[in-house]
């Protein structure tokens, strides 16, 4: 008989490298021959879901809506996510605890606090605040405090984390020093564009069009670099029309001919883009992660990122450390210095590459199941009567 896996991510109405990870997990599982059920509060586009992840095939799905994070989705569109997910998981909180005795195993991929599963992920603590000095965000801060006051001690079966750097913010917050567990990146289908040596000067940026991530800093790079394009690609949802306009409106103040805006674009020219580009630019923001960021690697641009977060510590300070920037208006000058040298550049570009590998699906794969195959062996003690 199949293991039995229920899998809960609350929200699926922005599509991020959190979501692409709680579907990879599935797929892993289902590979496995697990029985896998994706519970979320949120509908889930499966046309959208193919058309930026590309040939995924997502396991059931279970809608379980909660109207106190969808009024909240109404009332600002795009924004308090923190704050939506949190609603959602106190409304799932008995039923967590219910599947954790029908399920043979129980992850929740979102909620980024140690809920009542066996296994939680988490992404980036959902104690530590994001930002702090305006009111709004204060109150903000506080509210998602003071609903996750629960899980300030640990409830889980087991923690895992995205990265090194991660798992030490987990251990400031929680006192739980977690696994790692590195997230899928499709290294293979992006690899197959990275031998191409005609690269143009092209800097990509892949981002979710959201406030949090600072893309108009990348303007600002681009101004001084005018014989540089400049494209900015990413996933939207509600309340990207808003962060979008915002861009327009600074690229016509700044008189930018150099930038263009390609939101959604399919991953079949995303992957196109990212072979004929020089550069990947990630925006000003600390990144727990960044499967975009190792998606480019393999594609074949030299990334350039902010020297803080795990996209950092444990993804392109394999490649070299001045690939790392802490202002955003010092990436002009690295910029040049590689462009103008094209025998470091190939360096460090066949350098990414090589690092890119070792986040593949298999690798994923392969330490997810003995995470899994721990906590089925500790559940299960036993049940043989043994």
């Amino acid at each position: 008989m199949a293991y039995r896996a229920l899998v809960i991510h609350a929200l699926f109405d922005i599509l991020g490298g959190g979501e692409l990870f709680a579907l990879k997990l599935s797929q892993a599982l289902i590979e496995s021959r697990f029985e896998v059920e994706l519970l979320t509060a949120t509908p889930v586009d499966t046309v959208k879901l193919r058309d930026i992840y590309g040939d995924i095939e997502p396991p059931r799905i279970t809608v379980k809506r909660v109207r106190e994070a969808e009024y909240l989705s109404k009332l600002m569109p795009g924004r308090l996510v923190r704050l939506r997910r949190l609603v959602v998981y106190r409304e799932y909180e008995s039923l967590m605890e219910t599947a954790r005795r029908e399920y043979d195993i129980v992850f929740d991929t979102q909620s980024n606090l140690p809920t009542p599963v066996d296994v939680s992920y988490i992404h980036y603590p959902a104690l530590l605040p994001t930002r702090s000095g305006r009111l709004e965000w204060v109150v903000y801060n506080y509210l998602v405090r003071l609903l996750a006051r629960d899980y300030k001690t640990p409830r889980s079966g087991r923690v895992l984390a995205n990265s090194t750097w991660t798992a030490h913010m987990v251990y400031k917050v929680h006192g739980v020093i977690p696994g790692i567990l590195y997230p899928p990146v499709d290294v293979e289908y992006f690899s197959t564009v990275a031998s191409n040596t005609n690269r143009e000067k092209v800097v990509v940026t892949i981002s979710r069009f959201t406030p949090e991530k600072n893309l108009s800093k990348v303007l600002d790079v681009a101004r001084d670099l005018p014989d540089y394009q400049f494209i900015l690609v990413g996933s939207t949802g509600p309340g990207s029309e808003r962060v979008i306009s915002g861009l327009e409106v600074k690229i016509d103040e700044l008189r930018l001919k150099n930038v263009e805006l390609r939101p959604n674009l399919p991953r079949n020219e995303l992957r196109e883009l990212l072979g004929k580009a020089m550069f990947y630019l990630h925006p000003e923001f600390t990144e727990h992660f960044g499967v975009a960021v190792i998606e480019a690697m393999s594609a074949g641009t030299v990334p350039i990122v902010y020297r803080d977060g795990g996209v950092w510590y444990d993804v392109v300070s394999r490649v070299s450390s001045i690939l790392g920037y802490e202002n955003i208006l010092d990436v002009p000058r690295i910029i040049k210095a590689l462009g103008g040298d094209r025998d470091a550049y190939i360096e460090l570009r066949d350098k990414a590459v090589d690092a890119s590998k070792l986040f593949n699906y298999e690798n994923f794969k392969k330490k997810l199941l003995e995470e899994v195959n721990y906590v089925l062996k500790i559940k299960r003690l036993g049940d043989s009567g043994a």
